[in-house]
């Protein structure tokens, strides 16, 4: 009875602890393992690239990234810069609140889009958008866009990932929100008795002066912008309440169609410079013109920051 219960106790003991340690995940670059080992392996399937998608040279699989990282070992980044390809499989908790408040965004990709590769996947960390500037609205980057990142590879504490606060961004994209066609005849009408000076920039040639001075330069001459509030910074109204400062972006249009194209009124004070005293002296819907130098942050068109520029105009009640 005893040798009985031993035996039954040594099988229990088997089906519980034989298979503690993780399947091997056989991948391009995992080659540790060898024929001897008794782990089971897990195949992975082919990287798939989307139809008529047209890839730089040398573009990297998710597979191949990994590698890479893997043998950079823990902490460290490569030198060179890589174009890397994948399908979008999921975000990260803080994607919606990176993009809202820095312009970028924090996703994972994969190899295929049918959940059979989501075992090896890739995270593109605090990326911009297109040409290395700042994504203007969420809906640029969606679960199952083809994507190619361009950046260097990093391994944080054994994850594949890119380095983060845009030092990498997104090459292309299948998203069509990705690219924002620009039609600069495609506004609308300043509203009736608008207060707007002559020469008063649109958000296209305030975006377009940005352009030409360079990321990290601001115009010597200011300027007036004009649009329409499409959507208030995280930080507008600590910004308004704090230091009398608010944070929005204005867009050509006021019907949603041409918000991937805004400009940043960042920091700006109200009526003849003076500070704003309420949150709501700015909201979704006005028109806005805005006066002050332009900066290029980034690759990002907005205002000088700390007051610099302030609300010239607006069709906000409160104002």
């Amino acid at each position: 009875m005893k040798k009985s219960l031993l035996a039954l106790t040594a099988v229990i003991a088997m089906v519980f602890f034989g298979c503690k340690e993780n399947p091997y995940i056989n991948a391009p670059g995992d080659n540790t393992k060898t024929e001897h080992d008794t782990i089971p392996t897990i195949a992975l399937p082919n990287p798939v690239d989307l139809e008529g998608f047209t890839l730089p040279e040398g573009c990297l699989s998710v597979y191949e990234a990994c590698h890479i990282s893997d043998t950079l070992g823990s902490g460290n980044t490569s030198k060179e810069k890589y174009y890397i390809k994948g399908w979008v499989r999921s975000f990260d908790s803080k994607h919606e609140s990176g993009m809202n408040d820095y312009g970028n965004g924090t996703f994972f990709i994969a190899a295929t889009n049918d959940g059979h590769s989501d075992l090896k996947m890739f995270e593109a960390y605090q990326v911009y958008g297109k040409d290395g500037k700042k994504f203007t609205s969420l809906d640029q980057v969606a679960i199952g866009d083809f994507v190619v990142i361009y950046g260097q590879i990093t391994n944080y504490n054994g994850t594949a990932e890119t380095p983060g606060k845009g030092a990498a961004y997104v090459y292309a994209s299948s998203n069509p929100n990705f690219d924002p066609q620009v039609d600069p005849t495609k506004v609308t009408p300043d509203p009736a008795g608008a207060d707007v000076p002559a020469g008063t920039l649109t958000v296209y040639e305030a975006i377009a002066v940005s352009d030409s001075i360079g990321a990290g330069k601001t115009t010597t001459d200011e300027y007036y912008v004009k649009g329409w509030v499409r959507k208030l910074d995280s930080k507008h109204e600590s910004g308004v309440t704090s230091y009398g400062n608010g944070t929005f972006y204005i867009a050509p249009t006021n019907d949603g169609t041409t918000d991937g194209i805004t400009f940043e009124a960042y920091q700006v004070y109200g009526k003849n410079k003076q500070k704003l005293t309420s949150a709501d002296q700015v909201a979704i819907g006005d028109f806005v013109v805005i006066r002050g130098k332009i900066s290029n942050y980034n690759g990002t068109a907005e205002t000088v920051g700390k007051g610099a520029a302030y609300i010239y105009y607006s069709t906000n009640p409160k104002w």
